[in-house]
C-alpha cells in the first residue's frame, strides 16, 4: 500500500500560518484585515482519514483458565514475561499450581458414596435378572398347566369332541392353537415393557391391547354351554365319556336282557307250579328274582338318564372351566410378570443412572484435582490475567500468589506474537466513515518514526456498553486494526494511534477546518481582501482533522481568515472542529450602531 507523505508546500504553508499567527499574537494589526491571521486556500490532493488511538493486542490468545469450580488459591505461579519453550511444552512444566487440599477430601467423601452406588447398581441389574428367569418359570408352569387342562379334557370326551365344545367356547382347541395364544400374550408383554415409561425415561400413553388373547378372554367370560347334545351319536368315541356312556348303555341292555330271562323263568315257574311241578317256594323265589332284575334294569336307566343329563355335563363343564381358569391364569402370570419387570427394570434404570450421574462426579472431581497443576501446552511469552479485558477487570482479578481465582477465571494467557492487531474505539460521530477492509496507518509510541500498515477488520454493530457505564452520553463502537506482517519488537499492551484512510481526494480546493463558520447548517468563511474581511457562503464537502474540502465559493490562493476580529464574531456561532462543529463561545451584544457599523464595514470590502 502507498504511503500518503504531505507535500512541501503544505509544510510551507503550515509553517507560515504559525508564524503569521505567532507575528500576530505578538504585534497585533490595527486594521481589520490585518487583525486575523490567514491562510491561502490550497488545490490538491487531501485525505480523509479517522485518527484514533488504541492498544497493540494480539489476533489470537492462548488462555489458560481455571477449570475448579470452586475458588481456589493460588500456591505458586511463574514468573509474568516468562517464555515458554518448545522443551517446557514436552516436559509438562507446571505453569500455576493451585490448591488441591479441599478438593482431596470431597474426593474422599465421594468415594464412599461412589461404592454405594456401584453396589445397588450391581444389585438392581441382578435383581432384573432374577426378576425374568423367575418370570420365565412362572409362565412356563402356568403352559405346562393349562396344556393338562387341555389334555384332561381330550382325554375325557376325546379329540374331536373336545375341539367342538373348544371352538364352541371361543378358546384354543389344541396345543397348536394354546402355542399361538401363549406367543401372543408374552408379545404384548413384551411390547408394553418395552414402551414403559420406567425403561425409556418418559410418560408413555397406555395403548389398548387388541391381541387375540384378551379378544378369546373377553367371550369365553360365563358362557352357559349345553354339553348334551355332543353325547348323539357319540358312543363310538375314544374318551372317557364315551366309554362310560358305553359302560351304561351296555349294563342296561344287560339288565333288560336279564330281565327278559328272569321274566320267562317266572311264567314257567308258574305254569309248573300250577301243575305241581315245582314247590311254591321255588316259584316264589323266581319271581324275587324277577323283581331284583327288574330293580337293577331302573337303577341301570336311572344311571344311564343320570349320567347323560348332569355327570356328563358337570364333567365336561368341571373341564372346561379349569381349562379356562389356566389360560386366565396364564394370562394373570404373564401381566404380573410384566408388571414385575417393569419394577425390576425401573429399579434397575434408576440405579444406573444414579451409577452414571456418581461416576460422572468422580471423573469430574479427578479431572479438577488433575487440573490443579497447569502444565504448559503452548509456547510463547506468558501474561497474567487476560489481556482483552478492561484495566478495572484485570485490577480487580489481580493474579499473584495467594489470591483466589474462580472457575473459568482466565489465570495465564499465552498470546499469538505472529499476528497483532490494534483494539481502538471509535467515536459515534465518526463510525459512519469506517468500512471494513479499509487501510490503516499505525503509529507504536514504543517506537516513534515507524508506520505500520494494516487494514479494518472488525466493527462492532452496536456501541461498547461498558465505556458508557460512567458517562451515559459517550458513544463508541469498538474496533480492530490488524497490522500487516510480523514485527518481533511489539508486545501486547502498547499503545498506539490509527490512522483510517477514509478517502483520498484528488485536485480538491482545502482550507483549515477552524477558519468556517457554520450558522444555521450554512457555512461561511471570510475572506481577506486587501484591508477588509468579506462574509463568504460556501459548500464543504469531506475533512479530516485538520483541512476540510470546499466545493464552491472559494478559488485556489485566496486568503481565508482562520479566527475572526473580535468586533466580528457573530453571537452563538460554530465552526467546525475536529471532526464536527464546535460551539463559540458566547459573547455580550455589541451596541446596535456598533454592530451595524461593523457589518456594513465587512460588506463595503470588496
Amino acid at each position: 500500500m502507498m504511503k500518503v507523505k504531505p507535500k512541501k508546500w503544505i509544510l510551507v504553508s503550515t509553517g507560515v500560518l504559525a508564524l503569521g499567527g505567532l507575528g500576530y499574537w505578538m504585534t497585533g494589526s490595527k486594521t481589520e484585515g490585518e487583525d486575523v491571521p490567514t491562510f491561502t486556500a490550497q488545490r490538491g490532493p487531501l485525505q480523509i482519514n479517522v485518527l484514533q488511538g488504541g492498544e497493540i493486542r494480539a489476533l489470537q490468545n492462548f488462555e489458560l483458565k481455571s477449570e475448579i469450580e470452586t475458588p481456589t488459591k493460588i500456591l505458586s505461579l511463574i514468573p509474568e514475561g516468562y517464555l515458554v519453550t518448545e522443551e517446557d511444552v514436552k516436559e509438562g512444566k507446571v505453569l500455576v499450581e493451585l490448591d488441591n487440599s479441599d478438593l482431596k477430601s470431597r474426593i474422599q467423601d465421594h468415594e464412599i458414596q461412589f461404592q454405594t452406588t456401584v453396589a445397588a447398581y450391581i444389585d438392581a441389574d441382578e435383581g432384573r435378572e432374577i426378576q425374568r428367569s423367575e418370570n420365565q418359570s412362572l409362565v412356563r408352569d402356568m403352559k405346562e398347566t393349562a396344556i393338562f387342562a387341555l389334555m384332561d379334557f381330550e382325554k375325557y370326551l376325546g379329540r374331536d369332541l373336545t375341539a367342538n365344545i373348544l371352538n364352541a367356547a371361543t378358546l384354543p382347541k389344541d396345543s397348536e392353537e394354546f402355542d399361538k395364544f401363549a406367543d401372543t400374550l408374552e408379545s404384548q408383554a413384551s411390547t408394553q415393557l418395552e414402551s414403559d415409561p420406567a425403561k425409556l425415561g418418559a410418560p408413555a400413553p397406555a395403548k389398548p391391547i387388541k391381541p387375540v388373547a384378551k379378544k378369546t378372554a373377553s367371550k369365553t367370560v360365563a358362557e352357559r354351554i349345553d354339553f348334551t347334545p355332543f353325547l348323539e351319536n357319540q358312543a363310538s368315541g375314544d374318551g372317557e365319556a364315551q366309554q362310560k356312556l358305553r359302560q351304561l348303555e351296555d349294563e342296561l341292555l344287560l339288565r333288560k336282557s336279564e330281565l327278559a330271562v328272569a321274566k320267562q323263568k317266572v311264567e314257567a315257574s308258574q305254569r309248573l307250579s300250577a301243575r305241581d311241578f315245582i314247590s311254591k317256594t321255588q316259584l316264589e323265589n323266581d319271581q324275587v328274582n324277577f323283581e331284583k332284575v327288574s330293580l337293577s334294569v331302573k337303577t341301570a336307566i336311572t344311571q344311564l338318564d343320570l349320567y347323560k343329563k348332569y355327570e356328563f355335563s358337570k364333567q365336561c363343564a368341571q373341564l372346561l372351566s379349569a381349562y379356562r381358569e389356566s389360560l386366565t391364569k396364564l394370562q394373570r402370570t404373564v401381566r404380573a410378570n410384566r408388571s414385575k419387570m417393569a419394577q425390576a427394570e425401573t429399579r434397575f434404570q434408576t440405579a444406573k443412572r444414579r451409577y452414571e450421574m456418581e461416576l460422572a462426579k468422580k471423573e469430574d472431581l479427578d479431572r479438577q484435582l488433575k487440573a490443579c497443576m497447569i502444565r504448559a501446552t503452548q509456547p510463547g511469552l506468558v501474561a497474567y490475567g487476560d489481556l482483552n479485558a478492561s484495566a478495572s477487570t484485570r485490577y480487580n482479578e489481580s493474579i499473584e500468589e495467594g489470591t483466589n481465582v474462580r472457575f473459568r477465571q482466565t489465570v495465564l494467557t499465552i498470546p499469538n506474537m505472529s499476528q497483532m492487531g490494534v483494539h481502538v474505539n471509535i467515536h459515534e460521530s465518526q463510525v459512519k466513515k469506517v468500512r471494513i477492509g479499509q487501510p490503516a496507518l499505525i503509529r507504536v509510541d514504543a517506537e516513534p518514526g515507524k508506520v505500520l500498515e494494516g487494514r479494518v477488520a472488525e466493527l462492532a454493530v452496536l456501541p461498547d456498553s461498558s465505556s458508557s457505564r460512567y458517562t451515559p452520553n459517550l458513544k463508541v463502537y469498538p474496533a480492530s486494526i490488524h497490522i500487516l506482517g510480523t514485527h518481533p519488537w511489539m508486545k501486547p499492551g502498547m499503545n498506539a494511534k490509527v490512522e483510517v484512510i477514509v478517502d483520498q481526494l484528488v485536485e480538491v480546493v482545502f482550507v483549515p477546518v477552524q477558519s468556517i463558520e457554520v450558522e444555521e447548517d450554512h457555512h461561511f468563511c471570510y475572506v481577506n481582501s486587501g484591508n477588509s474581511l468579506e462574509r463568504r457562503p460556501i459548500e464543504t464537502g469531506l475533512f479530516n482533522d485538520e483541512f476540510i474540502e470546499v466545493r464552491q465559493g472559494l478559488q485556489p490562493g485566496e486568503l481565508v481568515a482562520l479566527s475572526l476580529p473580535k468586533k466580528l464574531i457573530p453571537e452563538n456561532k460554530t465552526t467546525p472542529g475536529i471532526g464536527q462543529p464546535t460551539e463559540a463561545p458566547a459573547k455580550p451584544k455589541p451596541k446596535a450602531k456598533e454592530k451595524d457599523k461593523d457589518l456594513a464595514a465587512v460588506k463595503s470590502l470588496p
